[in-house]
């Protein structure tokens, strides 16, 4: 299932997080693998002396097979039975010692390091900033579905190779973490076997005919069968109406890669003379994903330009000039000529391709990026024995273009673009462009029902200015692993929009499932806007509350050395449970535990139930022996450092849960108000209402008074907004109730949360909390 949870309120994040999300520490904390901070440390031992004839043999076969080496040790952690190999077509050269690397941990027996079995690792090739690839990566992550990457230290036989942009791999693991998937999806690398350009030869998903055997020249297919299902995309985009595309393509994730490819000038790509370096994997909705894939010469590092062929290459003011309507009609790249054709999708297009100029270029944010990774890597750069460029050159290029580039697959260019000075003349140019400048409709006011409950309407709301008739549309899907609909939203004083065409538009949504995603698409006659701007890959929500008896996790104490005692006169721990709805709630079968990887810790006994308005409590002593048919002691002590809580259904749903952090002794944790408010330090009130409770602050502060925004964030930080005028404490605990920020707020205050794990975060101030992601 993938977790977009971008730009959505703040108040459903923090009722899907806490209700209905599995919450594991494993999957939240950061894979750090990735982590852009951290150079990784690989290290390769071959047993055979001839190793390097042995890899350089291999790579020139067309089978290209594995070479076994005795282990491989990354970052300190070792495997045995590992497959290597030289890859890559320009970036490999037999007399060259620095050569990328694939390599496949689970070659041979099942291994994998944090969750990776495929490690990709690129030479840096015909790249003197050294940061085009990973820069690229991280700066698109926001916009779509694609890898993230790195660099790594990378020694044979413990002599350093040199350094590396390690890549996460697109593989069939990589595509059923992001895309709605079974055993049994279609995976499709688009990079012609041949590397050939022209008809034929390239990954144009031109139609062919019906013969199978006239497309393998073009693709790879990495899963047991799907040409027929590919010859079927091919003929859909080149043979039937537009209408029919999103039927069988991603037109979201397609607008996203054609926009970035003109944006960053990434021409060893499907916008470039070889119409290459993308997959396709198509998903359990029948649906096909593009992918991007390979950035290691995008920023004008491809000299091969955009003709149908080889030798078209561009000079630096040439790539910063590339159309954004580059092959609009060129029917051999028909998902550039074909989907723009359609006028919705041409708006899209130029939509995204507004955001991301605004945001990763115009902000600054390329060069903040590009210049932290060179400070990364500037002594691994110094260093590097093997370095495809030169030191002197690492210092400009980022800034500056090089000259006598070391040339590649279609000639041309004579250098390197410098990346600043290419992105500076990109910004221009497309500032001078009318289709950037057009007008777009206004979308403010976004609202949604409050506290909706399963099965009931979801209304939600826009203003909306300067749209034309029809023109305003929600996409909305009740599944994250449902295709987003879209359908026109209503300004007729019926859906719940005010007056007849008074510019605020209205639908509704029955709630059959606990969650609805959402985003809103709004045009006029010349162009559009999304809402949020990063949709379909960010969007807001519509949580529904648990309608399971309205049971709730209402009081808890981790540390009881003189509140309340249990049967045997011992002051344990405990938890206490409130049942705010008007009839007696069974709770048999149902769990509850301290730990999100293991939900059903302690399971209620048959015939456990509380009666309306009652309370339940539960002793966290660690001691199951204790248990009577009225009184009920957990498996499990509560951490007066901090920790999570969950109440479970019986499918181990989560119905509630409470993350918190280091508690005081006697001063319990709760609700207030009582069953529906936030969670405050209180005076106990031992298995009776919050209300009568006393708590440390003055005046408690209403839900909506703190703000945090962007939530969740990607890189940088975060502003936390107040709407008090006191002075007052701030903390941030991570899932473990460990405290990652500690100060004080007044009105607001910016968090840099660059350095942080990425996962699932508290922030507190006062009586409230609210749930941060961090991406």
């Amino acid at each position: 299932m993938k977790f977009n949870l971008n730009l959505i309120s703040a108040k459903a994040l923090f009722l899907w997080l806490l209700i209905f999300t599995p919450l594991s520490i494993s999957t939240l904390q950061a894979q750090d693998f990735y982590d852009i901070n951290k150079i990784q440390e690989i290290k390769i031992y071959f047993s055979q002396s001839n190793w390097s004839s042995l890899l350089i043999t291999a790579a020139q076969s067309t089978a290209e097979p594995y070479t076994f080496c005795k282990k491989v040790v990354i970052n300190g952690v070792a495997f045995d039975s590992v497959g290597v190999k030289y890859k890559g077509n320009s970036t490999f050269n037999a007399t060259r010692k620095k050569n990328p690397w694939h390599i496949e941990l689970d070659n041979v027996k099942e291994q994998n390091y944090q969750g990776y079995k495929d490690i990709k690792l690129a030479n840096i090739f015909q790249d003197p900033s050294c940061v085009r690839e990973a820069l690229s990566y991280e700066l698109m992550q926001p916009y779509t579905d694609l890898p993230k990457a790195n660099f790594a230290k990378v020694w044979v036989n413990d002599t350093l190779v040199g350094l590396y942009t390690n890549t996460e791999a697109v593989t069939k693991t990589f595509c059923k973490k992001h895309f709605p998937s079974s055993s049994n999806n279609i995976f499709v690398k688009c990079t012609p076997p041949s590397l050939m350009g022209g008809t034929g030869g390239a990954s144009s998903v031109a139609y062919l005919g019906t013969d199978s055997t006239k497309y393998y020249s073009s693709y790879e297919m990495y899963s047991d069968y799907g040409w027929k299902q590919l010859i079927h995309l091919c003929d859909t985009l080149n043979n039937k109406p537009a209408a029919d595309f999103e039927k069988i393509l991603d037109i979201d994730h397609t607008l996203w890669m054609l926009a970035f490819n003109i944006l960053f000038v990434n021409l060893d790509s499907y916008t470039g003379s070889f119409t290459q370096n993308y997959y396709l994997w198509r998903d359990d909705n029948g649906r096909f994903n593009p992918i991007i894939w390979d950035l290691n010469m995008s920023f004008g590092g491809f000299p091969g330009g955009v003709s149908g062929g080889a030798g078209g290459g561009l000079d630096s003011l040439g790539m910063a000039k590339l159309s954004p309507f580059t092959h609009e009609t060129n029917a051999a790249k028909p998902l550039i000529s074909k989907v723009l054709s359609n006028d919705r999708f041409r708006k899209m297009y130029i939509a995204h391709l507004r955001t991301m100029t605004n945001e990763a270029f115009k902000s600054g944010k390329y060069r903040t990026r590009g210049e932290a990774m060179r400070t990364i890597i500037d002594n691994a750069v110094l260093n590097d024995p093997n370095n495809l460029s030169t030191y002197a050159l690492f210092k400009t290029n980022f800034y500056y273009g090089s000259t006598g580039g070391t040339g590649g697959p279609g000639g041309g260019g004579g250098g390197t673009p410098g990346i600043v000075s290419l992105v500076e003349n990109k910004i221009k140019y497309l500032d001078t462009l009318a289709v950037m400048k057009l007008a777009t409709p206004v979308i403010s006011n976004i609202t949604s029902t409050p506290n909706v409950k399963l099965n009931d309407t979801a209304w939600i709301t826009t203003k909306v200015t300067g749209s034309y008739t029809g023109g305003v549309l929600i996409g909305y899907r009740l599944k994250t692993t449902d295709l987003f609909k879209r359908v026109e939203m209503f300004d007729d004083g019926l859906h719940k929009d005010g007056a007849a065409n008074d510019g605020t538009f209205g639908i509704g949504f029955k709630m059959t499932n606990p969650l609805m995603e959402y985003y809103i698409w709004s045009e006029n006659a010349n162009a559009g806007i999304f809402s949020p701007e990063r949709a379909e890959h960010e969007y807001y929500q519509v949580a529904a509350g648990v309608s399971a008896g309205e049971v709730v996790i209402n009081e808890l104490m981790a540390s009881n050395t003189k509140t309340a005692k249990d049967e045997k006169d011992q002051f344990d721990d405990w938890v206490e449970l409130y049942n705010k709805s008007t009839t007696a709630v069974d709770i048999s079968g149902w769990f509850i535990s301290d730990n999100p990887d293991n939900r059903p810790k302690w399971k209620f006994p048959q015939g456990t139930s509380i009666p309306a308005g009652g309370y339940l409590i539960v002793w966290a002593d660690e001691d199951s022996s204790q248990n009577t048919a009225t009184s009920f002691h957990a498996n499990f002590k509560l951490s007066g450092s901090g920790e999570s809580v969950l109440l479970c259904q019986k499918d181990t749903s989560i119905v509630d849960q409470i993350t918190f952090g280091v508690q005081k002794s006697d001063i319990s944790f709760g609700r207030r108000p009582n069953g529906t408010g936030s969670f405050v330090a209180l005076t106990p009130t031992f298995n009776a209402n919050n209300n009568t409770a006393t708590t440390s602050i003055e005046e408690l502060l209403p839900e909506n008074a703190l703000q945090i925004f962007p939530n969740p964030v990607h890189t940088e930080g975060v502003t936390v907004r107040l709407d008090s005028d006191k002075n007052l404490d701030l903390m941030v605990y991570n899932t473990l109730g460990q405290t990652v920020f500690k100060g004080n707020i007044l009105k607001e205050t910016y968090i840099e949360t660059a350095a942080w794990q990425k996962g699932l975060y508290i922030v507190r101030i006062g009586n409230l909390s609210k749930k941060l992601v961090v991406h």
